[in-house]
């Protein structure tokens, strides 16, 4: 699988409390594509209050088969989410992702992808799941710790 157009239209890496999320899509609106033959993927920076296109990736297409060796340019895309949307995904795809520290999720063939980052929103401000909470605790830790040194407390 070739990588075609790989467009950047921001990258902070330094911005706090955000993850990127990318999303397996074929009209660039709704997540409707399977993660292995997916034609493009949005990638977004996404905060508790907001999120920002960063990234779009446009592949060849290429039809589900048994071969893995088309997912090593879609992994190395990824390398730096912490999530990806699609409507499905196989098991070898799976376990390549987790181990690389990105979650696989699954959509509803169709789901606009700002209802899904809405609902990724709402899951972090209310019950994040395992895998996003070890996206942002560290986050809050660092917080919590540059609010005590700015009241200014001595030993």
């Amino acid at each position: 699988m070739k990588l075609e157009r790989h467009l950047k239209l921001s990258q902070d890496d330094k911005q706090r409390n955000r993850i990127r999320v990318a999303f397996a899509t074929r009209d660039r609106k709704s997540v409707d594509q399977h993660f292995g033959s997916a034609c493009n993927f949005m990638i977004y920076s996404v905060t508790p209050l907001t999120y920002e296109l960063i990234e779009v990736a446009e592949f060849t297409e290429t039809e589900q088969d048994k071969n893995h060796s088309k997912l090593l340019t879609k992994l190395e895309l990824l390398e730096g989410c912490q999530a990806v949307f699609s409507n499905a995904i196989g098991a070898a795809a799976v376990k390549q992702l987790l181990t690389l520290g990105i979650q696989p999720l699954r959509s509803i063939p169709g789901t606009p992808i700002s209802r899904e980052i809405g609902l990724l929103q709402e899951m972090w401000e209310n019950n994040p799941p395992t895998w996003l909470q070890k996206h942002i605790k560290p986050e809050a830790k660092a917080d919590r710790f540059d609010a005590m040194e700015e009241e200014g407390w001595a030993e």
